[in-house]
């Protein structure tokens, strides 16, 4: 006969087993979701949570091309003659080769140092662009972002990006501007988008076409970018901007552009058209036909602007400041750049009215060391 204590012994023998069970079944289970989050698709197939990437439906990530429609142009377009022009192209112009020849004007080059043709630089800067290993999801058409301080990571795309809240921030990310689509690939150029941040971003056109710009608008920082293959890199239209860090080569120009009244395009890597409190730092500038930094005041005054530690290049004079009527341009500071030897007008890296005082220091010419000299216009 069985004793008590020997039944007790019996029933904890499949006892044992059965928690043996299912922790082996808990261990597998484990395994088979990191396998599952360390060997997924490079993209979601939807947004994970539609409040981190703006009000958007689930089917905007991926799928068909469709482009949503403009945006007004109060809070995407550029306020450039390039943009504000109702003449749009019917086709897509091809870009012109930029001419070699050079006016025979008398710069600060030491004599026997002829200029340099232009130099396009191979690689960026360190860390300038997406991030090498980030994977990026597809967003199809415009993205409007309207959530105070949202942020936008980790997406390419295909349309344009209209920033219309405050203190957001867009990095790590792509913006494809499609053909037809000759605005701003990024804009905040409204009364509610201050504070944006862009960081770590690619920005494009799609195809050949005059009209498109990079980023536009005021009061945002953009830092540690590449944008090429448009018009203006960065159009500034007010205050409190900072750009830092960035790879701008590349520019579009059309020798017969539809939105100069079919002149040759105006082609920047940055324009200033309004504004103070500007700074323009630690950048590597390439490409652009008429300048790599043109200062007008076509909308407002401008003062207050710092253009420090770049590596300036490109242009029929690199740095070009002109005043527009609206009388001198106060505290520009021009000081420890490095210019290359490629302006269209031999030796101008620099050129402004004599009735704009500029600070400048320490700005000497990339191949031979010897210090710039600003020109006056």
């Amino acid at each position: 006969m069985q004793s008590p204590q020997e039944g007790v012994r019996l029933l904890a023998v499949p006892s044992r087993v059965l928690l043996l069970g299912i922790s082996t079944v808990a261990t597998v289970v484990a395994l088979g979701s990191t396998y599952a989050l360390t060997s997924g698709p490079a993209e979601e197939p939807a947004p994970r949570a539609e409040r981190n990437y703006a009000n958007l439906p689930p089917d905007d990530f991926g799928g068909p091309v469709t482009l949503t429609p403009e945006p007004s142009p109060s809070s995407s377009a550029s306020p450039s003659a390039s943009s504000t022009s109702s003449v749009r192209p019917s086709a897509s112009p091809s870009p012109k080769k930029r001419p070699s020849d050079r006016a025979n004007r008398s710069g600060d080059r030491p004599s026997g140092e002829g200029p340099r043709e232009s130099e396009p630089l191979g690689s960026p800067p360190p860390g300038a662009g997406v991030p090498p290993k980030k994977k990026l999801r597809v967003h199809r058409g415009d993205l409007v972002v309207r959530t105070p301080g949202q942020v936008v990571d980790g997406l390419e795309v295909h349309g344009r990006i209209s920033v219309e809240a405050p203190n957001v921030t867009i990095r790590n990310s792509r913006v494809i501007v499609p053909t037809g689509s000759e605005t701003a690939g990024i804009s905040n150029n409204n009364g509610n988008g201050a504070g944006m941040l862009v960081s770590n971003v690619e920005v494009h056109a799609a195809g050949a076409a005059p009209g498109v710009n990079g980023v536009v608008g005021h009061d945002f920082t953009l830092e540690g970018s590449e944008i090429h293959h448009v018009t203006d890199q960065v159009h500034i239209t007010g205050s409190n901007v900072t750009v830092r860090d960035n790879w701008f080569h590349d520019n579009y120009h059309f020798e017969n552009d539809p939105y100069q009244d079919g002149g040759a395009s105006h082609d920047d890597s940055i324009q200033i058209i309004g504004g103070s409190n500007i700074t323009i730092a630690g950048n590597r500038f390439t490409g652009a036909y008429n300048a790599g930094v043109q200062i007008t005041q076509s909308i407002a005054d401008v003062s207050g602007v710092t253009i420090r530690d770049n590596l300036l290049g490109g242009g029929g004079c690199t740095v070009n400041i002109a005043e527009k009527g609206r009388g001198p341009i106060r505290g520009t500071v021009i000081r420890d750049n490095r210019f290359l030897s490629d302006q269209r007008i031999d030796g101008c890296a620099i050129i402004h009215p004599s009735s704009t005082k500029v600070s400048h220091s320490g700005n000497v010419w990339d191949d031979t060391g010897q210090p710039v000299r600003p020109s006056r216009g």
